[in-house]
């Protein structure tokens, strides 16, 4: 008996289809809105992208200030913003020489720049001294001299500039009738007003001749004059002390005993010096002392004649 078993074929199977997802939302369309305006750094016209200019720092908000703002930021500036004012002074004042030091030695940020040192302090010398006893006159004339006459007249006596010539005769004429009104104070604020001017030629001469003191080692002169610009730094400070100590004491006479310690302030000056010459070109004590010596002498001499043309430019702008 045959047994027929039935084979079933195989039925291709189709792959299953895959779901399709729904149609994906569509989004709204929704208008662009312009860029917002790029705003420009008014100093330079950097974009800027932050409080501050990167090109140039300047900050961004320049409005103008209210007087509280400026009042806050001036006594933040001087107290202590930035707190280089007070270092500086600390080592103009205690240690002669320092300050040239560091700044010849590339640490410079943490101290004023020499220069901003020196035009600060002229300044403010250079106005406390004209303010200072505005109503003291320069000298006196003779009051037998001037009974019966007025001031002045005996300027135009023309046996006192016979020999000056028709251009400079009358213009001294002018110049001698001028002090004699004001018992010379006009030539004094003038002299005081052009000494400032006069210092930018004072200065760098100073300088160049002190260079050749120190010819071999030799120092650039950038130094030398780095050097001058401290030392007058710190007379200039010291003489500010000396104005205000004396119209205090004219002020109130208590401070008589004040008064004394004046003299030392002068003769600090050559210590300070030679100090600063040591500290700051590295001498020996005897070589410094002998240099400041040559210098003192050279410095009178062209102090001198710095303040013989003063006052001729003074006597001349009357």
């Amino acid at each position: 008996m045959n047994t027929q078993v039935a084979t079933t074929s195989p039925v291709a199977t189709a792959p299953p289809v895959a779901a399709i997802p729904p149609a994906a939302a569509t989004p709204p369309v929704v208008a662009a809105e312009p860029p917002a305006a790029i705003r420009h750094c008014l100093n330079c016209g950097w974009p800027l992208t932050g409080h501050f200019c990167s090109n140039c720092s300047q900050p961004a908000d320049v409005h103008v200030p209210s007087t509280k703002e400026i009042i806050h930021e001036a006594l933040e500036g001087i107290t202590h913003s930035d707190s280089r004012l007070w270092r500086t002074l600390h080592l103009l004042w205690l240690k002669p020489g320092k300050l040239t030091q560091e700044f010849v030695a590339g640490r410079r940020v943490a101290y004023l720049p020499p220069f901003r040192l020196y035009l600060v302090l002229s300044v403010i010398f250079f106005l406390i001294a004209s303010l200072s006893h505005p109503h003291r006159a320069v000298f006196q004339l003779d009051e037998k001299e001037l009974k019966g006459r007025t001031p002045g007249a005996s300027c135009a006596d023309p046996s006192l500039t016979s020999g000056a010539g028709p251009y400079w005769g009358p213009r001294l004429q002018h110049a001698c009738a001028a002090m004699a009104s004001d018992n010379g104070a006009s030539l004094l604020h003038t002299t005081i007003a052009t000494m400032p001017k006069a210092m930018f030629i004072f200065l760098p001469l100073v300088a160049f001749l002190h260079m050749l003191l120190y010819w071999r080692p030799r120092h650039r002169y950038a130094e030398h004059l780095l050097f001058f610009l401290h030392l007058h730094a710190f007379f200039f400070s010291a003489m500010i002390l000396v104005i205000l100590l004396a119209d205090a004491d004219n002020a109130w006479p208590r401070l008589d005993p004040v008064w004394a310690f004046v003299p030392l302030v002068f003769w600090s000056f050559p210590a300070y010096t030679v100090v600063a010459m040591r500290r700051v070109f590295g001498r020996s004590w005897l070589s410094t002392s002998l240099k400041a010596l040559a210098l003192i002498l050279v410095y009178m001499v062209v102090l001198m004649i710095t303040l013989a043309g003063v006052f001729v430019y003074a006597v001349l702008q009357l």
